[in-house]
């Protein structure tokens, strides 16, 4: 019995890092109080956004190209594929806001944990992607009805050229 579990142990570390025969990514959403998990969309396609966007509200117009992985629940699993890696998240059809995780391996599954809490009558989200690419950043959702004001999370006007995958910043 024991050398089976070891086995299985064994077999399930070596596909999470190197073999890839299942998916064993995983999603986890939580939310603080008053948020609820409920009102989270995370919607994940592979290279369907341009950095180059005149505006967040492309990001809306073109939804079928993403596969809705939560709404409320977990829909569908996340796939493994390597390179430009585009989420957009929602929460109660009213903010949002997007990134990129950029694989270098389809072979890398993560955990990607989502955080929802409520700070100076904020909606923030706090990523953390633990695994061979991993990324954790802390921000606050953005109002879709600004969408036209925003690229990539930014003000259009404040924007710079260089993609931290999260945010156009400008070089230092």
């Amino acid at each position: 019995m024991l050398i089976l579990l070891l086995g299985g142990l064994g077999l399930w570390k070596l596909n999470k890092d190197f073999l890839l025969l299942w998916s064993s990514n995983t999603i986890s959403v939580t939310a603080d109080q008053p948020l609820t998990t409920d009102k989270v969309k995370i919607e994940f396609g592979v290279s369907v956004n341009s950095i180059n966007r005149p505006t967040d509200t492309d990001l809306f117009e073109h939804r079928e190209k993403y596969n809705v992985l939560f709404d409320g629940r977990q829909r569908d699993n996340m796939v493994n594929e390597y390179g430009e890696n585009d989420f957009l998240i929602t929460y109660d059809n009213k903010y949002y806001l997007s990134f990129r995780q950029f694989k270098f391996n389809r072979r890398h599954q993560h955990d990607y944990n989502f955080h929802f809490s409520q700070q100076d009558n904020k909606v923030f989200m706090t990523v953390d992607i633990q695994g061979e690419d991993a990324m954790k950043f802390e921000r606050p959702l953005l109002d879709i009805s600004l969408a036209d004001k925003y690229r990539c999370n930014v003000l259009v006007d404040s924007a710079g050229v260089v993609y931290n995958m999260i945010e156009l910043v400008h070089p230092k």
